[in-house]
């Protein structure tokens, strides 16, 4: 199927050409009346000057809105891994994996690592030292995250590094990243669902995510 383009591209697309446009009209009109060899007015250059700094910021907030949304598919993808990964471990040993936080090496990565667990069959992944693109830590850890008394698996989206501490912080997601993956996975609201964060649920800190994984 075609991609469709968002109306929004083509404003975009038609301010530019415009902008455009009438930078080139102040060279051609200059040229058309014999002044191709002397020097622009200063009225001139400062509008030639403006046109330029907008088609700049223009192609920079573009720029990087494509980056941040490149960065949101890549987390979900990853997302999606490690529950398939959690869910076939469950399923093996028919128990949630240990946890795999900051501090979780190749050797006691659960999915790398069968642990003495009965009825592993993995490798299922590698998470020890996975990182979101944000370069925090994507990790597991069980606790009872809705406080029903249950332990549940939570798939963590730190805002530190791996194999740092929570003091780190070099890897927080921003908020508008955080809804949009909770809008892709769940509900869109970082305070209900199976995913929560940003300070608004699940004991997370600014900038993290939680998702929650029940038997």
């Amino acid at each position: 199927m075609i991609p469709q383009v968002p109306p929004s591209a083509h404003i975009i697309k038609i301010s530019l050409m415009a902008m455009q446009h009438q930078a080139l009209n102040i060279f051609s009109e200059r040229k058309l009346n014999g002044f191709s060899k002397k020097g622009f007015t200063l009225i001139e250059l400062l509008v030639v000057i403006a046109i330029i700094g907008l088609l700049a910021s223009i192609v920079l907030v573009n720029v990087n809105s494509a980056r941040e949304k490149a960065k949101i598919s890549k987390a979900t993808v990853q997302i999606r891994e490690v529950v398939k990964a959690a869910a076939l471990y469950i399923n093996d040993t028919n128990q949630y994996p240990p946890n795999c936080r900051l501090d979780c090496t190749s050797a006691s990565d659960p999915f790398l690592n069968g642990l003495s667990v009965a009825g592993w069959s993995g490798p299922y992944y590698t998470i020890y030292n996975l990182t979101h693109s944000w370069s925090g830590h994507i990790g597991i850890s069980k606790a009872d995250y809705d406080g029903d008394s249950i332990s549940e698996l939570g798939i963590v989206l730190d805002d530190d590094q791996p194999g740092t501490n929570s003091n780190n912080n070099q890897g927080a997601i921003p908020t508008e990243s955080l809804q949009k993956i909770d809008s892709l996975l769940d509900d869109g609201n970082l305070a209900t669902g199976s995913i929560r964060g940003d300070g608004q649920g699940l004991n997370t800190a600014a900038g993290e995510l939680v998702i929650i994984i029940k038997l």
